[in-house]
């Protein structure tokens, strides 16, 4: 639930349009996936997690470059790709764990189009990529 306050907050005082876009993009999936997982929550009769949103304070002058925002936001959904992966597997109730399951492709294109940002401004390297084998033998 913190992401949803970070990305708020970072939305509000980004200096790029494309990254403003990106995180108020990563707004409302939290904000799906938090209704997602609520309604479970409140069909069990167990009461749903609250939201921290007043927590995010109404500045528009940001403490923080954008390069470093989206490296956070970039830390942050891979961590929770990862969290998602693990509480599948944990689950024992099959119903949860798909869910968990049909979150992550959206997730994951999350992740990417903030990569292929990140790498448009130069603020993240290409990746290593393997050699190609087939070029190397040739030459």
């Amino acid at each position: 639930m913190h992401f949803k306050n970070d990305v708020m907050g970072f939305a509000q005082v980004a200096k790029h349009q494309e990254v403003e876009r990106y995180f108020l993009r990563g707004k409302q999936i939290v904000q799906k996936h938090m209704d997602f997982f609520s309604e479970i929550l409140k069909k069990e009769d167990l009461s749903a997690p609250m939201s921290w949103d007043t927590a995010v304070s109404n500045s528009t002058i940001s403490p923080f470059s954008d390069k470093l925002m989206m490296f956070h936001v970039s830390a942050m959904t891979a961590a929770g790709i990862g969290n998602y992966r693990v509480a599948m597997s944990a689950s024992p109730r099959r119903d949860i764990g798909m869910r968990y399951a049909s979150l992550l492709p959206e997730v994951s294109l999350y992740a990417e189009a903030g990569a292929n940002i990140m790498i448009e401004h130069g603020w993240l390297e290409e990746s290593p990529q393997t050699d190609d084998r087939d070029k190397l033998a040739k030459e």
